[in-house]
């Protein structure tokens, strides 16, 4: 099926659901799910539905709560607070560590939208998501256990048609990077502390400022850090001399010993 195709199933998808709740991050994905269900149901029968916590960078919480009004859409966006740092079965950070995250959010916004009286909460699961599995995408396993929709993947919107998409209704995030938790630059079985999402943090803003927008800081261990840069980047004549005069930079943030990943993100 071609993409206007697809748009357009998703819209009559939509319409079928009368009143919804999306999980919206702020991403590329759940901002043209949040877009189209506006379009397809009208503002006042879809509530978004925001996260925010300490596992988000500062800059994304404000992205996500000004996406309305920055694209002139009249979206019902409530935003709650969750503390990830007390849930200890999150804390110890297993291999399930981000089903048990997304169970516990999802949960939390299914009984909101129970008390408002909506049955479905979407979510912008798509179509390659889909492909990687819960081998790929652990959270996708909460996702099934509680009933939640995933109108873009079932539309079989890839994430390239979800850009383009996003681009043809002049959405700004159409070409944002995909983005994910802070937590999940700390491997398996490593604790997860706010000294350490804080020295991620830091050293992914170090990389920022300098125009490696997108990165990922890595942390092997305590003084070990792994950089994977977005593929363009490495299209940068200088871009390795430039992380290179970043060192001391990167240092003062925590990190001993980098290393950088030439396969990227």
């Amino acid at each position: 099926m071609q993409l206007h195709g697809k748009a357009e199933l998703l819209r009559q998808q939509l319409r079928g659901y009368g009143r919804v709740g999306v999980a919206f991050s702020g991403g590329a994905d759940s901002s043209l799910l949040l877009r189209a269900a506006v379009d397809a149901l009208g503002a006042e029968n879809v509530l978004a539905l925001h996260a925010r916590s300490c596992l988000q960078k500062g800059v994304e919480q404000e992205r996500a709560a000004s996406w309305p009004q920055r694209h002139g859409c009249p979206a019902r966006l409530r935003i709650l607070d969750f503390a990830p740092l007390t849930w200890p079965d999150f804390v110890s950070n297993p291999p399930q560590r981000c089903c048990l995250c997304k169970r516990r959010i999802y949960s939390r916004f299914s009984e909101l939208l129970a008390d408002e009286g909506v049955d479905a909460l979407l979510d912008g699961t798509n179509w390659d998501d889909l492909q990687q599995g819960e081998a790929g995408r652990p959270g996708l396993r909460a996702v099934a256990e509680l009933g939640v929709q995933t109108p873009l993947a079932d539309c079989g919107l890839s994430k390239a048609e979800v850009r383009e998409l996003s681009r043809e209704l002049n959405l700004d995030t159409w070409d944002q990077p995909s983005g994910s938790c802070l937590a999940t630059r700390i491997p398996a079985g490593m604790a997860i502390t706010a000294a350490r999402l804080e020295r991620v943090a830091a050293m992914e803003q170090v990389l920022a400022d300098a125009g490696f927008f997108g990165c990922r800081t890595r942390l092997l261990d305590d003084k070990t850090v792994c950089i994977q840069l977005m593929e363009e980047d490495f299209g940068r004549q200088s871009a390795l001399a430039e992380l290179r005069k970043l060192r001391g930079e990167l240092g003062g943030a925590g990190a001993e010993k980098i290393f950088l990943d030439f396969d990227g993100r």
